[in-house]
């Protein structure tokens, strides 16, 4: 090849370089500012290229349905291009991936992908490493490596990792229990926004453990992270509000932080809100709210709120008379650990016939079997 045509080749593959490179600046530049769907127009042909930053965006976009509908084999493909071309942000998304499968292979998987990362310093792969490492999840149960590699992320910033670390010291798990150890971690957990570590800094208030009792403080924090939405602190504090521990009991302030949580599903504010809507603290009194409420709760397996059923199904609160479904409810009740239930079950045991009794025991074991108690 002449020095002419060689310096043509050259200039012509600087060009379609750098041609590739503004396009895949552009598509990642969309993605950013959200506009997932010309992110994925620009980016499509430069992943097809083998472009990493392309193929590691458009798996992401494929993973999340962002721009694009959820496609977990296209995501696995683009995903698995970039990361084997060694890209962290792949490797760990991939990790992701193989772990929401929720198989043994998937899990395996998911731990390998997460050590390629957390190998390159990857403060989310460490993380990802560790958290199996803890539950025992595809390697042997290993609390000292757990710790570690938790350390190890949290150096890197990473606050859930702060958060673990936080919690093996609360907890005296692998650990010797330090509640100092424990503040000290959580505080660093909250300060970069993990809501889990707000609300377990606002209990040790609440309950004067490991810090000064301080309903007030303890509110404080809670607040902040039932602001930034999480259910469990939402609860909390509404409960705060309707214990009156911050003062004067405030049920308006409650029902609206318990009304909160239970839309996002936690089972005891759905209780609580039902509750406050039969008797009318905080909110218009409706029986309608309350049983549709407080079957909420029910049905995720809460026993005090099976209960409540029954006995409002036994004597037509709010619903029609039905001690058949009473008694099954009794029934849920006592499955789920709620021994009051059992005076409900004696109660309708000595009134209903045999017929009816039969047909209540059956759809007993129906709720029973339907409505397991959750950990939550």
């Amino acid at each position: 090849m002449d020095m002419k045509k060689y310096i043509l080749s050259l200039s012509l593959f600087t060009l379609i370089s750098t041609s590739a490179l503004a396009t895949t600046q552009e598509g990642e530049d969309a993605y950013n500012k959200g506009y997932y769907e010309k992110a994925f127009i620009l980016l499509s042909p430069e992943a097809d290229k083998g472009d990493v930053k392309a193929e590691y965006l458009l798996g992401k976009m494929y993973f999340n349905g962002q721009g694009v509908s959820y496609n977990g084999d296209k995501a696995e493909k683009y995903l698995s291009a970039a990361a084997n071309q060694g890209n962290v942000d792949a490797q760990v998304l991939l990790g992701d991936y193989y772990w929401y499968l929720d198989t043994s292979d998937g899990y395996k998987k998911a731990f390998e992908w997460y050590q390629k990362a957390a190998n390159q310093n990857s403060p989310d792969g460490q993380y990802g490493m560790a958290y199996m490492y803890e539950k025992g999840i595809s390697v042997p149960q290993n609390l000292e490596t757990a710790l570690v590699w938790y350390r190890k992320s949290a150096d890197l910033g990473n606050p859930l990792s702060m958060f673990a670390i936080g919690y093996f010291y609360d907890m005296g798990t692998g650990v010797k229990q330090d509640k100092q150890e424990a503040v000290k971690w959580y505080t660093k957990a909250a300060d970069l926004g993990n809501t889990k570590a707000m609300f377990n800094l606002g209990l040790m208030y609440e309950q004067g453990d490991g810090l000064p009792a301080d309903n007030n403080k303890a509110a404080e924090i809670l607040e902040k992270a039932a602001n930034l939405g999480y259910d469990r602190a939402q609860y909390e504090l509404g409960y705060l509000y309707d214990s009156g521990k911050l003062g004067k009991a405030d049920y308006q302030k409650a029902a609206q932080w318990y009304q909160k949580s239970a839309d996002q599903g936690y089972v005891y504010a759905q209780y609580s809100i039902g509750d406050m809507y039969f008797y009318g603290d905080g909110v218009t009194r409706d029986m309608e709210q309350s049983v549709k409420w407080i079957q909420k709760a029910a049905e995720q397996g809460y026993g005090k709120a099976q209960n409540r059923l029954g006995v409002f199904y036994r004597d037509g609160i709010g619903v029609k008379v039905d001690p058949i479904v009473a008694y099954a409810w009794f029934t849920a009740a006592k499955s789920n650990g709620y021994d009051k239930a059992s005076e409900g079950l004696s109660d309708l045991e000595k009134s209903l016939s045999q017929a009816d009794l039969e047909k209540a025991k059956q759809l007993g074991n129906e709720y029973s079997a339907n409505y397991k108690a959750k950990n939550k």
